[in-house]
């Protein structure tokens, strides 16, 4: 499997499909997947998109940079793509990232050198916590 920079739309179908059935396209898509200092990854197994990544330019205390619409095809979870893909997404810049992580994913964050900060919160009817990478 590969990693490559990918556009938006490349990201579009793993996002409604895993992050957001069923809901209106405005859900899974972001103001600034356009702008050119976004930076999207995929995993690709042969020519299909099986994970994907979104970085926007977002700043939220002190971080430059959001994590946003990180998704693993259910199938191939558990194998290490998803770390593989934070890794190669880290990698792409020097500063500090942030996030929004499900509850029910914020240990593989923790995994990854990522720390909560703020107070926990309700978003789409799960809760969420504010994680963040700061850059050494």
């Amino acid at each position: 499997m590969l990693i490559q920079r990918v556009t938006a739309e490349e990201c579009f179908g793993l996002r409604e499909s895993i992050l957001r059935p069923g809901q209106p396209k405005e859900n899974w898509t972001f103001e600034s997947d356009n702008d050119p200092r976004t930076i999207h990854l995929a995993m690709k197994d042969g020519e299909e998109i099986v994970a994907i990544v979104s970085l926007l330019p977002e700043e939220k205390e002190g971080c430059p940079w959001r994590i946003r619409a990180m998704a693993v095809k259910e199938s191939l979870r558990g194998q290490g793509i998803g770390q593989q893909l934070l890794i190669a997404l880290l990698a792409t810049v020097d500063e500090s990232i942030w996030c929004t992580a499900r509850k029910n994913v914020q240990d593989f964050y923790q995994i990854n050198g990522f720390t909560i900060f703020g107070d926990e919160f309700t978003m789409n009817d799960m809760p969420h916590v504010y994680m963040r990478f700061i850059t050494p």
